[in-house]
């Protein structure tokens, strides 16, 4: 039996602290749904549900800047989409209450097959020992307009700040930096 050595107890507390630093991302894809079949899509901004009232505003440009760079979608310009919202639902951004007659209204006249709907839960820098890291959690879905039916959905948390204890390596110090890595990490398991 192989000796337990300073250095790979070392090794195997700098692992552990990895994996215990960053959530994975939670997804589910409906058994039936055919992404291909989405070719234009829109973003509702996300709903803040935190001390920032603009913390949804701020991860829905990041998980839209992450949709367009993965050229999955064609995503309607933001502007277009949320003129077109008001249009049909007569508000702003109803938030997560859109009926499925909305939702079939809102696809025609936008040109999509499917939104993507979310909330930010979690939006801020939390205090350690190390300084300040940045803290985000938030729910996505994707809905088919023309059914209502609910294609893929994400849940995701993760904090900022070293991957690995005392080096530095990988370390995440800013929101933004954040919300754009979980948005790519988020978009990217869209399949």
């Amino acid at each position: 039996m192989p000796s337990i050595t300073p250095f790979r107890l070392a090794l195997a507390g700098l692992l552990v602290g990895a994996a215990g630093c960053a959530g994975p991302v939670h997804q589910f894809t409906h058994t039936e749904a055919d992404m291909s079949f989405y070719q234009k899509v829109g973003v509702i901004p996300f709903r803040s549900m935190t001390a920032d009232a603009f913390a949804g505003e701020k991860f829905t440009s990041a998980f839209t800047t992450a949709l367009l760079s993965s050229r999955k979608f064609e995503v309607l310009d933001p502007g277009i989409f949320a003129a077109t919202l008001k249009q049909v639902t007569g508000a702003r951004i109803p938030e997560d209450s859109l009926t499925p007659e909305q939702l079939k209204k809102l696809g025609e006249a936008a040109g999509v097959q499917g939104i993507f709907i979310g909330s930010v839960s979690q939006y801020e820098m939390m205090p350690t020992g190390a300084g300040p890291f940045p803290v985000i959690t938030v729910d996505v879905r994707f809905i088919d307009v023309g059914t209502g039916t609910v294609v893929w959905t994400a849940s995701a948390s993760e904090r900022g700040g070293p991957k690995t204890p005392i080096i530095g390596v990988g370390e995440v110090h800013t929101l933004g930096e954040l919300a754009d890595r979980l948005s790519s990490e988020m978009v990217g398991s869209l399949k």
